[in-house]
């Protein structure tokens, strides 16, 4: 598991989201692209490529991409 694939996940299953736009530090509820949808999706992909369920709540804890990676990371070795 490593941020790049995390972040290339990410940019894909977001709608409207460009290639290559997002880094670690991007802070990404300030995406214009951030809705509910979004965040459906978000917990879609996590559960399906890392096998880790993510509740909205604490989806809402992390700032940063690299947060969020970190957040699924531990999540993931428990």
């Amino acid at each position: 598991m490593n941020i790049d694939a995390f972040i290339e996940q990410f940019e894909e299953s977001i709608e409207g989201l460009e290639r290559g736009t997002v880094k670690p530090e991007t802070v990404f509820r300030e995406l214009s692209q951030w809705d509910s949808l979004a965040v459906l999706t978000t917990l879609a992909m996590v559960d399906a490529e890392y096998e880790v369920s993510l509740s909205a709540d604490e989806l809402a804890t992390p700032r940063t991409i690299q947060d969020l990676f970190e957040l699924v990371r531990e999540k993931k070795e428990q």
